[in-house]
């Protein structure tokens, strides 16, 4: 939860900030330690589309709710958040620091299928010039990719040890 929560601020050009509450001893809770570690990982795997990224023209695409993109609810992380469902389609976006674009998967999609990124389709007009090179942030194979009338399609890889999100790199 607190991962899609750091990709939607992002996405957006905001922040996130986290509250660990210790404990009377000054020890941290399990669940606490749990997260922690597990941000800690992904943002190792990713931080080049964190760290000095901001926003692009648009945040993302996925399913549309009441003509707005589907995200994460406002207000402080609660049950309502933790149950929230993303699936294949919802795609949050970046740009880094060194002028990559950053796609945001927000769950992983499944060994061996594809994501297809509908704002990089070969008309968009967003685009300055058609994409180069992906790259899948943390795996070292190649990718197989096209960029097609309707999208970007990506291969993913047939093993996916990814626990959360992953992210695609893209010039």
């Amino acid at each position: 939860m607190m991962i899609r929560y750091i990709i939607e601020a992002i996405a957006r050009d905001g922040n996130a900030a986290l509250c660990i509450s210790i404990l009377p001893d000054g020890s941290l809770d399990e669940g606490s330690l749990k997260m922690l570690e597990e941000v800690g990982v992904w943002m190792r795997r990713n931080g080049e589309a964190v760290y000095g990224s901001h926003a692009w023209i648009i945040p993302g695409e996925g399913e549309l709710v009441n003509g707005k993109l589907k995200m994460l609810p406002g207000g402080a992380l609660n049950r309502k958040h933790a149950e929230f469902q993303f699936d294949a389609q919802d795609i949050r976006f970046t740009i880094g620091k060194n002028g990559s674009f950053y796609a945001f998967c927000m769950n992983v999609p499944a060994p061996g299928t594809q994501v297809k990124i509908k704002s990089f389709r070969t008309d968009a007009r967003s685009l300055n010039q058609p994409v180069k090179k992906v790259k899948l942030l943390g795996y070292d194979g190649k990718l197989a990719w096209k960029q097609e009338s309707d999208g970007l399609v990506i291969n993913c890889p047939t093993k996916m040890p990814f626990a959360t999100s992953i992210v695609f790199k893209i010039d």
